[in-house]
């Protein structure tokens, strides 16, 4: 080899080893920079560890939360789900319309969930155990992108989206839930969603709908002649 070849060698190395010794020093910026975000631990990302860690992002959105947890124990409410689940966003409905999974209702919509809830301790939960809320409150804008209907009561928050917890399926789950708005009867005010088909067996992943605004069912077409309500022998 050269004299020039050798030179040039140590050159290299003296520059490569000038490189690590700078990127050593400012190893925890490089690292800040390149470091890609995993998603939060859980189901998707509208589980538990993801609020908290939507949470932690905003102040004032955790003090409009903590203000909510309050005024649901108040209410005498705050045990019958988890409050957290109520600010919680439908999954597909959030990627779908590339909005946050969670969303905190605006303050003056707050007493309209107190009639579902209730109808969750009196009614669902006796029935059925504990539930899980999927989605409750939608904005206007939420709302249109997820094609739902104009007069939703999802813009009230006065409606709630559940499964069991465990999560039931298939059609004793549903033939319960008939029954059980069978019985609670008209001065319930019970909205009852089962999206259960006969024909076809269970779509909706054990999927209903509780609110408190008028005693009716219905069922995968939103129309009450889709019900299984009333079709099981």
């Amino acid at each position: 080899m050269t004299n020039s070849g050798v030179i040039g060698r140590i050159l290299l190395l003296g520059a490569m080893g000038l490189v690590l010794a700078i990127a050593w020093q400012n190893r925890d910026a490089l690292v800040r920079q390149v470091t890609i975000p995993i998603p939060v631990s859980g189901v998707g990302s509208t589980s538990k560890p993801a609020f908290d860690a939507w949470l932690a992002q905003d102040e004032s959105r955790a003090r409009a939360f903590a203000q909510f947890e309050r005024f649901l124990a108040e209410e005498g409410v705050a045990e019958v789900v988890e409050p957290w689940q109520l600010a919680r966003i439908d999954g597909f409905v959030a990627r779908e319309c590339d909005a946050e999974p969670f969303l905190i209702p605006p303050e003056d919509l707050w007493p309209k969930v107190l009639p579902a809830l209730r109808l969750l301790r009196e009614e669902v939960i006796p029935t059925l155990g504990p539930v899980e809320v999927l989605s409750s409150y939608r904005s206007s804008a939420l709302n249109s992108c997820a094609g739902g209907a104009g007069r939703s009561n999802h813009l009230e928050f006065s409606a709630l989206d559940l499964v069991t917890a465990p999560r039931r399926r298939g059609e004793g789950l549903y033939r319960e839930l008939c029954a059980m708005h069978d019985d609670a009867g008209p001065s319930s005010r019970m909205g009852l969603g089962a999206y259960y088909d006969l024909a076809e067996g269970d779509y909706s992943g054990g999927r209903f709908h509780i609110d408190g605004e008028g005693y009716r069912t219905w069922g995968r077409s939103y129309t009450s002649a889709s019900s299984p309500c009333g079709r099981f022998d």
